[in-house]
């Protein structure tokens, strides 16, 4: 019986790592957040969140991608450090995580809407290490299960901010 042990422990570990490979679907890959912020109406909300995209996302140029005052709504471009812990750390420590993050304003109320979610590995020009970058949508509920906390969080902060300024004003 105990000759099987060894056996026993590696197949709870290669199927406990299979799971998190588990393939999601299109309508997991979308993370969409309602908040209220009472007292700001949709204006200002659309102005004060592309002052905090400009100093937040900087990632990018111009991270700013979409923007309609009238229709209360705003895009950017965003790029976070990819969320490793433990074993991912050795083959996903140095990714990082694209995203459109959308805001669809009312008076007083925030939708704030993740998607495009992409996974970019280093790449050959990044350092030589690297025979070749890797740039992909999320597939696994691994991954878009370390990085959703992030993103909750990065509207977290976006939405701190939008009452720091209220209460400023």
């Amino acid at each position: 019986m105990l000759k099987y042990i060894p056996l026993i422990v590696l197949l709870v570990f290669v199927t406990g790592c299979a799971g998190g490979l588990t393939q999601i679907s299109e309508s997991e890959k979308t993370i969409k957040i309602f908040t209220e912020v009472p007292g700001l109406a949709k204006e200002q909300i659309v102005a004060l969140t592309r002052n905090w995209m400009e100093e937040n996302f900087t990632s990018q140029a111009a991270p700013i991608v979409a923007e309609d005052m009238d229709a209360g709504m705003i895009t950017g471009k965003g790029q976070l450090d990819y969320p490793c812990s433990w074993l991912s750390c050795l083959t996903k420590g140095d990714w990082n995580v694209y995203f459109d993050m959308r805001i669809e304003a009312q008076d007083g109320i925030v939708k704030t809407t993740f998607r495009n979610i992409h996974l970019s590995s280093p790449s050959e020009e990044s350092d030589p290490a690297y025979s070749s970058g890797m740039h992909a949508p999320v597939w696994s509920k691994r991954d878009m299960d370390a990085i959703r906390p992030l993103l909750t969080e990065l509207n977290n902060e976006l939405v701190n901010d939008l009452r720091e300024n209220k209460a400023k004003k």
